[in-house]
């Protein structure tokens, strides 16, 4: 009996491989009618030569192992087809691209067409007007391969299967407490969560991992006896952590798992806070800066906490048999809370007294959401619909208990908020050294301050600066990257420079480039302390601005992703596009009225109108950005036309500016006389290699900035990087950290 539970268990995770027809439709069915998409794959039959005219009728072709990218999305099918309006002739197996339209049984209007019986997943839809060209790179050469790849595959199917499965208002909640999800929460319920204090919860945490490594080690000691049943559930858990990106709570979590069960297999009981010094010290020798991650440093925090509040001494009231339950939670939950509210104050300018009630009702309702969530995706057809009706009980229930404390008059907010904090902590770490001295020697404590003090460095800087505003044009060669600081602290990174990170093999070879974003960007973030980039934005898909996205991606948390969507056909691009779903990062194609607001920041955007056309330096995203009263305005590599286009669509506003990017490096193709007097920039910076072999900037150009009297141009292949900073009394040109 219990041996063919654990065979059930494992058929349906192994059910949720992205294969079958479910996953295929759930992908396709993110794909807008009409859209412009792009397909890599491999011809099945041969393509005739068509010419275009008004008697060539449209020729019929399938690809197989397709590759289609639409909206920053990435569908695999088997196969597709495509109607052909011209293009040369192709042999079968030909590794090709095809631009087009994507079509429905609708048309572009899927609603209207009539109702039809399920289709196998090559004939879901069909590319229109198609145009076919042969590819230098096999088909199946883009993006992660191997493991890397099974398990982005594994994670969507089961994501898939979690959407099929739960009630559509209780998906979002759904996939982020159980699979790490949390790209579809919609703002609205974000927001309940983080005015509870409980966003912690759809996080993957200790909580979670103790409660799935506790129902494993039942399931698996069902048929295996002894402390072996540890271990198998501990390499189970830890490949769960791993299949949903490893989060600094959760590896926490199954070290400890990991060195408990190698404990008691040996006989020897190991405590408690030895497992977490030691999760600890695996962490930071794996990286040393992860101490300044808010991950770390508030699981961690909240661990001790909970150590700490369940070892207090309880009231007589709550000692009792019924009340030593309820007691106990709100000693642990207490407990965390005094541990991490100053770490919450200095990272996210917030501290939530409701959070301690919240957190002891909420954890309770996760701890019965969570096995029914797991069951649900794991069941066959027949046996998992009794649990998902529990779990969509479950968490509604949640969703209710988030809404009701958010509403609470029990928090504060705002900056300044988290120095207090600090200071208040840092007087009662003093106090207990202080208190301590006696035993372990003023020497031993001096040496531990100055290790302290140079670790946590980025962190005293970052909280020093607290309240500036930073906007800094980086020196990464001949590319583009720009970082703003807000003034609460929080990064925007537009464009990381030049890198061949996202080259495979088999790419058509290219200048060599240097990786801007391990060579520049990341140590710059790193040094200002850095570990989170709010927003990511990339001008347009070429590897002069995001080829060092890579490198930026490995070393920092990115949770938002800003492009403008222009259906690219490289194989680079579409190794980023599955970076970025592997990230877990919610993308989006920002169009020309946009507006975004990130603490002081406010964000314009101004071009493109709509999906971009395949000139990617045209479909450039072009943005005017706001922080305080300073204006900053970046075009991309975007030319004179739209420069006309943004001044017209404008009109009669203009796009005044105190710091300019120009557009293309410099090159004759950008920034126009009108373009120039239109926005009378008080600085013109421009992004270019030293002696590179484009010849940028212009002398065109340089005549036009003369042309227009701006007062003062920066070349970053001169003068390196340009950093503005904005505060209260206003902007000035900063000294480059």
């Amino acid at each position: 009996m219990g041996f063919s539970v654990v065979l059930a268990a494992l058929a349906g995770l192994l059910a949720g491989l992205p294969s079958g027809t479910a996953a295929l439709r759930a992908c396709v069915a993110t794909l807008e009618a009409g859209a412009p998409v792009a397909v890599v794959g491999t011809l099945a039959d041969a393509a005739p030569e068509r010419r275009a005219g008004r008697d060539a009728g449209p020729v019929r072709v399938s690809i197989r192992d397709v590759h289609i990218v639409s909206g920053g999305r990435i569908c695999r099918l088997g196969a597709v087809r495509a109607f052909l309006r011209s293009g040369a002739a192709h042999e079968a197996g030909t590794a090709v691209l095809a631009r087009g339209t994507w079509r429905t049984a609708g048309g572009t209007k899927p609603e209207a067409a009539r109702p039809r019986l399920p289709r196998p997943p090559a004939t879901m839809g069909w590319i229109g007007g198609a145009t076919l060209e042969p590819l230098e790179v096999p088909a199946n050469a883009v993006g992660p391969r191997g493991l890397g790849r099974r398990i982005i595959e594994w994670r969507a199917g089961l994501l898939a299967r979690l959407d099929a499965r739960l009630a559509p208002e209780h998906r979002a909640i759904g996939k982020a407490l159980l699979l790490a999800d949390r790209s579809t929460l919609d703002p609205a319920t974000r927001e309940a969560f983080v005015g509870a204090g409980i966003i912690h919860l759809l996080a993957i945490s200790g909580l979670h991992v103790g409660l799935i490594g506790a129902s494993l080690s039942w399931l698996i000691g069902l048929r295996v006896r002894g402390p072996r049943r540890l271990l198998y559930a501990a390499a189970c858990t830890s490949a769960y952590v791993c299949l949903i990106g490893a989060p600094p709570s959760a590896v926490r979590a199954a070290l400890m798992f990991w060195g408990w069960a190698l404990a008691f297999r040996r006989a020897r009981p190991a405590r408690i806070s030895d497992l977490a010094a030691l999760a600890a010290t695996l962490a930071i020798l794996a990286d040393p800066l992860i101490v300044t991650d808010p991950g770390f440093q508030l699981s961690f925090a909240g661990f001790t906490g909970v150590v700490f509040g369940g070892r207090v001494p309880l009231p007589r009231w709550l000692s009792t048999r019924r009340l030593r339950g309820i007691g106990r939670a709100l000693a642990v939950s207490c407990g965390a809370f005094l541990v991490t509210a100053p770490i919450a104050a200095f990272h996210f300018d917030r501290i939530v007294i409701a959070s301690i009630p919240a957190s002891v009702v909420a954890g309770a309702v996760v701890g019965l959401a969570l096995p029914a969530l797991a069951l649900t995706l794991v069941l066959p057809w027949g046996l998992w619909v009794l649990f998902a009706g529990a779990a969509d009980v479950a968490l509604g229930c949640l969703a209710a208990i988030a809404s009701f404390f958010a509403g609470l008059p029990l928090s504060w907010a705002g900056p300044g908020l988290g120095p207090r904090a600090w200071a208040v902590a840092a007087a009662l770490v003093a106090l207990a050294l202080d208190r301590t001295r006696a035993r372990r020697g003023l020497g031993v404590l001096s040496v531990g301050a100055v290790l302290a003090l140079t670790v946590a460095w980025p962190l005293v800087r970052a909280g020093l600066e607290r309240g500036t505003a930073l906007v800094c044009t980086l020196a990464v060669g001949q590319g583009d990257a720009a970082v703003v600081r807000t003034g609460a602290g929080r990064w925007l990174v537009f464009d990381a420079g030049p890198g061949s990170a996202f080259r495979t093999a088999g790419t058509a070879p290219g200048p060599p480039m240097a990786d801007a974003g391990s060579r520049v960007v990341v140590p710059f973030l790193r040094r200002m302390g850095a570990r989170t980039v709010e927003l990511f934005a990339i001008s347009h898909p070429h590897l002069d601005h995001y080829g060092g996205a890579a490198a930026v991606f490995e070393a920092l948390r990115v949770r938002r992703v800003l492009d403008p969507g222009v259906p690219e056909p490289s194989s680079s691009y579409l190794a980023f596009l599955e970076r970025l779903q592997m990230e877990g990062a919610t993308w989006h194609a920002p169009r020309a009225g946009d507006r975004l607001r990130i603490d002081d920041v406010e964000l314009e955007i101004l071009w493109p109108e709509g999906p971009a056309g395949s000139d990617a330096n045209e479909g450039s995203l072009s943005f005017r950005l706001t922080v305080g009263g300073f204006r900053y305005v970046n075009t991309g590599d975007a030319g004179v036309e739209v420069e006309r286009e943004i001044l017209e669509h404008l009109a009669p506003l203009r796009p005044e500016t105190d710091l300019l990017k120009l557009g293309h490096h410099g090159s004759r193709t950008s920034s126009s006389v009108e373009w120039l007097k239109a926005t009378q920039p008080e600085i013109a910076v421009i992004s270019a290699g030293t002696r590179n072999r484009y010849g940028h900037p212009h002398a065109v150009t340089l005549a036009r900035l003369d042309s227009a009297r701006v007062p003062r141009v920066w070349r970053t292949d001169l003068q390196g990087p340009l950093c503005v900073e904005v505060d209260a009394r206003g902007w000035r040109i900063a000294d480059a950290p």
